[in-house]
């Protein structure tokens, strides 16, 4: 998720806040759907860190702010037979 642009490019904001739309790749949720592996790793959209499930699929995304110096990633438990816990880390 990222902000979502006017057409000259500020962001939209309702209610003072800013509106967020889906940013990622059609063609790998696809695939992601497909396949439902264990795990996915993603890191491109900085500002959309977090996690979520695409069916049995955990989806990762760490969101650093390099700028700030913050660099975060996930500690995640795979088991054999499927997922263990999970902790997104920052440091």
């Amino acid at each position: 998720m990222a902000p979502k642009l006017s057409e000259d490019l500020p962001p939209l904001l309702v209610g003072g806040k800013f509106m967020y739309v889906p940013v990622g790749s059609t063609g790998v949720s696809k695939i992601i759907e497909k396949y439902q592996r264990k795990l996915g790793s993603f890191g491109h959209i900085h500002e959309s860190g977090g996690d979520t499930f695409i069916g049995k699929t955990l989806c990762v995304n760490p969101g650093s702010e390099y700028s700030e110096g913050i660099l975060r990633g996930y500690i995640v438990d795979l088991k054999e037979k499927g997922l263990g816990q999970f902790y997104r880390v920052e440091g």
